[in-house]
């Protein structure tokens, strides 16, 4: 009888002495069992959550050096990312904090239309405005 794992959607022949075997056994797989398990256990029991929570900190305390030796190995990535930052900042990508004010639209109806281009961050609108009637001043009617 074969199954499919639900990490990596395989089919595979499970062991004979593991009934409920879920996962084949590529090392993959078997990491996101673990992983899956560990996070379900966090979630669900209080215990084992405060004894992670003390094993790490035990660990930072015998660590001290650790984040300082990782920031330095990975200034390189650092460095990298503040010039992808800088090229962003030098690009015309209006922000609403920085860009000029225009003529004043003029009262009246307007659509909004999504133009999905790419170029904005999920956190950002681009609004196309279209003019669609206008609406009779109090004076005309």
């Amino acid at each position: 009888m074969t199954k499919q794992c639900k990490a990596c959607g395989t089919a595979f022949q499970p062991h004979p002495k593991v009934q409920n075997q879920t996962y084949c056994s590529s090392p993959e797989c078997q990491r996101e069992r673990r992983r899956r398990w560990q996070q379900k256990k966090r979630r669900d029991d209080a215990d084992y959550r405060d004894n992670d929570v003390r094993a790490r900190k035990a660990w930072a305390t015998e660590n001290p050096e650790y984040w300082k030796r990782y920031r330095d190995e990975n200034q390189r990535n650092r460095n990298l990312q503040q010039q992808r930052n800088q090229n962003l900042r030098a690009s015309v990508i209006a922000n609403e904090d920085v860009s000029r004010p225009f003529n004043q639209l003029p009262a009246g109806r307007y659509r909004m239309v999504l133009i999905d281009d790419g170029s904005a961050n999920g956190d950002a609108w681009i609004v196309e405005i279209a003019v669609l009637a206008a609406i009779p001043a109090a004076e005309d009617v």
